[in-house]
């Protein structure tokens, strides 16, 4: 069965904040992992900067938790 998506901001600011919450509560290892990775796929998936993104990643993560 498909998922319906929200037809309105709405019902989706619930779900965003479920999602939200969901991420929060995974281990720091993992949030940062997932943050790398998405810093890899916006630079286009190129091999050789693993580091840097995770070195990123773990800053911007770091710096929200700071901020909350």
């Amino acid at each position: 069965m498909p998922v319906r998506a929200p037809a309105n901001r709405a019902e989706r600011v619930p779900r965003e904040e479920q999602i939200r919450k969901q991420v929060e509560s995974m281990p720091l290892e993992e949030r940062i992992s997932q943050r790398a990775h998405e810093i890899y796929l916006e630079n286009g998936g190129q091999d050789g900067s693993d580091f840097d993104d995770w070195l990123q990643a773990e800053a911007e993560i770091l710096a929200a938790e700071e901020k909350a």
